[in-house]
């Protein structure tokens, strides 16, 4: 016995929502993903803005959608709780984003930061 055609068109319209839903899902979770570790590096006792930068990338690139072509930032980040530095993430449609990256902990030679957007 088939399925009849209404019936078939429901069940492809549910799925469809389905799968958009955890695509959606799955890059909200990405997105909100503000918090990173990295080591500090020992020369310079710092985490290097390199480091920074590709973090940053990595977090503002979508499933299935490139991320920002470049991410520049201000200077290396102290090993210090709150100590900042100013990011900003270059797009490709000439969109700019500005960044603060704050430490939130240390932890030996672990270094834990946030990024939270700055106003315009």
């Amino acid at each position: 016995m088939t399925a009849h055609p209404p019936l078939r068109a429901l069940v492809i319209g549910l799925v469809t929502a389905l799968a958009t839903a955890g695509v959606l899902a799955l890059a909200a979770v990405h997105l909100r993903a503000r918090e990173a570790t990295s080591e500090v590096d020992d020369g310079t006792h710092t985490v290097p803005r390199t480091e920074i930068a590709r973090t940053l990338s990595g977090q503002l690139t979508l499933p299935f959608r490139s991320g920002p072509e470049a991410v520049h930032c201000s200077g290396d980040l102290r090993p210090v709780p709150y100590a900042e530095v100013r990011c900003t993430a270059h797009f490709p449609l000439g969109l700019d984003r500005h960044l603060a990256v704050e430490v939130t902990r240390v932890r030996h030679n672990q270094v834990t930061y946030r990024r939270h957007a700055l106003p315009r």
